[in-house]
């Protein structure tokens, strides 16, 4: 479980931003929203809201940029998987071209870790990590004096052989070129971050693992869940791509690997037809890309990872989940992470969303499990949680209409945005 991520100088963050899912002990409602640990309780979901360019998708990208270069910086020799998206915050004549830092705290078997490290465009200036139990203990550390790692965790001989060669690269993390070389404790790390994912606001980038599901035993499970939201589809299927209708010039650009198995482009749906008096007299297919709406397709893109997330007990970051969502389903999709029957294994969520209903949603979520994203007038954004307000906050308050109202931070100033705008002379 995902406990604590802080990184800073990253995009519109200058400083340090901290998101914490250490629950409250003064909190006493929402006792499912929670996973107790030995140490302390975890939020199973967070929400962050704030206005327009307030930092909410840049908080997603940076984990992101994390797991990334954690998952893939050991096989990209030629191609640093962060130089593209390494990006320090531009608006201050002291962070450009300085360095950024990331740091995670998680829970595995409920024993805490700690990884972290700092980058700038072209290397690896830092690294660590730490293990706790009881008391913090240094597992590995690694600056610009060299590398130290503990061999009760570490196996040596690995750890040795690839640094007397030479392979421990400027431009790959420590951690990564362990787990490549098959070091089971940094592969237990790694393979933390693998079940971390982030969705983007484009449904493209997660559409397609969900039509590949639909090849697999999980359709049943993908099926229930949309027609539970009420879109009467009786059926699903994924439509295959021919591949001598491919032009040849087309196929010499698809890597090889495309051709091992079945490509998806598209998936029909399968409705009923009635008759005028009511009665079914069969079925007919519909396509997803021309016939569902963006809701159907947004929920069907959906599907695939939450139900995994639900049934692994992994951590699902969604960027704008409520864009194209009706209220009652995004309230609906957040308590299936908050019951224990449909969330055995402590799964995650993590979203950013506009919708300010949901603060006000019966026994949806604690104070908690909110956190607000504010940018100020350097364009320096900022991550606080809404108990920072405890002035403003009273028991029984409604939370949605105190951020609306602009107590809680995180809503744009509009100034003169009024249709005289478009009449006035320049």
């Amino acid at each position: 479980m995902l406990v604590q991520f802080k990184f800073n100088n990253f995009k519109c963050f200058k400083d340090e931003a901290i998101l914490n899912l250490v629950a409250s002990n003064y909190f006493k409602d929402g006792p499912t929203n929670i996973y107790p640990a030995e140490f302390y309780s975890v939020v199973n979901t967070l929400a962050v809201y704030g206005a327009n360019a307030s930092g909410k998708t840049k908080l997603f990208q940076a984990f992101n940029l994390m797991r990334e270069i954690v998952l893939h910086s050991a096989n990209n020799k030629n191609n640093r998987v962060w130089q593209d998206d390494y990006d320090p915050f531009r608006l201050n004549v002291e962070t450009i071209g300085k360095s950024s830092s990331f740091e995670v705290v998680f829970l595995i078997d409920g024993i805490q870790y700690r990884y972290g490290f700092e980058v700038d465009k072209k290397t690896i200036i830092a690294e660590w990590l730490f293990r706790k139990k009881t008391k913090e203990v240094k597992v590995l550390y690694r600056d610009e004096e060299g590398i130290e790692y503990n061999k009760t965790y570490i196996n040596h001989k690995v750890a040795d052989n690839l640094n007397d060669a030479g392979m421990i690269r400027k431009d790959a993390l420590f951690l990564s070129i362990l787990s490549l070389w098959n070091d089971s404790f940094s592969s237990m790390i790694t393979k933390w971050f693998y079940n971390a994912n982030v969705l983007s606001a484009s449904i493209n980038n997660y559409l397609g693992y969900s039509l590949r599901q639909l090849d697999s035993p999980m359709k049943k499970q993908m099926l229930s869940m949309l027609n539970g939201a009420d879109l009467s589809i009786e059926d699903m299927s994924p439509t295959e791509v021919d591949f001598e209708s491919i032009p040849d010039e087309i196929k010499k650009m698809m890597p090889k690997e495309a051709f091992e198995g079945k490509i998806y482009n598209g998936v029909k749906t399968t409705h009923k037809v009635y008759d005028s008096n009511g009665l079914v007299v069969g079925t007919t297919e519909l396509t997803m890309e021309n016939d569902e709406s963006y809701g159907t397709t947004k929920l069907f893109a959906l599907s695939a990872p939450i139900i995994d997330t639900l049934k692994n007990g992994k951590i699902l970051w969604v960027d704008e989940i409520d864009h194209g969502l009706h209220y009652d389903l995004l309230v609906a999709i957040i308590r299936l992470f908050h019951s224990p029957e449909t969330n055995p294994h402590n799964a995650q969520l993590i979203i950013n969303t506009h919708n300010s209903g949901l603060l006000d949603a019966p026994n949806l979520f604690r104070r908690d499990q909110i956190y607000i994203a504010s940018k100020n007038r350097y364009g320096e954004s900022s991550l606080k949680p809404i108990t920072n307000y405890s002035s403003t906050l009273r028991k029984g308050s409604k939370l949605g209409h105190l951020y609306r109202e602009g107590k809680l931070g995180g809503v744009p100033y509009l100034g003169e945005f009024d249709i005289s705008v478009i009449s006035k002379e320049e």
